[in-house]
């Protein structure tokens, strides 16, 4: 295994998006293939696939972020967290892990970040850089399609 931190950020932020996903049912399936990615990424890091693993755990999260920026959830989902770390009652179907999954996908960016840097001799903007924007961004962008032809 690569790096551990990395590794329990991934699969901390599978596990916050998995159980995310039994609370809303509508949304199960989307929140299924959006953790996909986390999958991918945890398992990169434990078979040691150092580079793709950290430049995937760099560039989905801020891709992730502008998507939720752009559908308006961000805020509502960090509200949700707030809310229920205060202590007050929330909606039926409001969950405060969606807020805690976007904590750990900075902390994972972060992490790949300390990472890359500690452990890859490659230049950044390279290679591995093209192929895992490509791949993070259509990742989003099928996940951003998905999410604009559900019914709200």
């Amino acid at each position: 295994m690569s790096d551990r931190w990395v590794f329990l950020t991934a699969f901390t932020t599978l596990v916050l998006v998995v159980a995310g996903a039994f609370v809303i049912p509508q949304f199960f399936a989307y929140e299924l293939f959006k953790s996909l990615i986390y999958l991918v990424i945890a398992l990169m890091v434990f078979f040691g696939e150092d580079r793709f693993s950290y430049m995937l755990g760099i560039l989905v999260p801020p891709l992730w972020f502008i998507l939720d920026i752009l559908l308006g959830e961000f805020s509502g989902e960090l509200a949700v967290l707030f809310t229920f770390l205060t202590g007050r009652p929330a909606r039926p179907f409001d969950t405060p892990l969606h807020g805690l999954a976007l904590i750990s996908e900075a902390a994972l960016g972060f992490l790949c970040l300390r990472a890359w840097r500690k452990q890859v001799t490659e230049k950044f903007f390279g290679k591995t850089f093209g192929i895992c924007l490509a791949v993070a961004i259509a990742y989003v962008a099928i996940l951003a399609v998905w999410r604009f032809r559900m019914p709200t």
